[in-house]
């Protein structure tokens, strides 16, 4: 049993460890300062991508809005070393505008490739799907920048969710398709007779 002089601390009770706490508190609120810059722009962008998608249609309002996501999330990728919390809303604002102005429009892409009779199973489908992603995505970024060696750390994380949506742009990017075949052209005409 070790027995500690007048003047030591016993394990645990540094000065360092007591006074932890408040800056974990500080941390952890201007975190929650960032992300909510970063969610109301997503919340106030959201009925905008509605609004354009019944507009201009789902497709192209979708693929900006990746767009826009992926230019906010690339502007993590120089390296700042000692960013403010300004500096890092600001990076934050377009990725939110962006995952706004696509969620409904990438919805309304899904519900409209549903077959009939499926459009609620297809439906259900989207939000743990986007639920997956919101709990793999932090996961992730935690594990890149844990296995980024040296400075590349912080950076790391924000690298591969710029990655992702640049790899959402061509997914949702409309499809070149050639001549409809004679049999296609024939069957869509005797469907869209049906629903008449």
């Amino acid at each position: 049993m070790t027995r500690h002089g007048p003047g030591s601390q016993p394990p645990g009770r540094t000065p360092v460890g007591e006074n932890r706490w408040p800056l974990v508190a500080v941390a952890g609120l201007l975190s929650f300062v960032a992300m909510l810059d970063m969610n109301m722009s997503m919340g106030l962008a959201g009925p905008l991508g509605g609004r354009l998608a019944d507009r201009y249609g789902a497709r192209p309002v979708a693929v900006a809005g990746a767009a826009l996501t992926a230019v906010g999330l690339l502007l993590f990728v120089p390296p700042g070393r000692e960013w403010a919390l300004p500096q890092v809303a600001w990076r934050l604002a377009p990725a939110g505008v962006g995952m706004g102005l696509n969620g409904g429009p990438a919805q309304a892409l899904v519900m409209g490739a549903a077959p009939p009779g499926r459009t609620a199973t297809v439906g259900s489908s989207v939000q743990p799907a986007r639920g997956l992603g919101f709990t793999l995505g932090p996961a992730l970024a935690t594990a890149a920048w844990g296995l980024a060696a040296g400075d590349d750390g912080p950076t790391a994380g924000p690298a591969l969710a710029a990655g992702a949506a640049c790899l959402a742009v061509p997914l949702l990017a409309p499809r070149r398709r050639g001549p409809e075949p004679a049999s296609a052209k024939t069957t869509g005409a005797a469907t869209a007779a049906h629903d008449r």
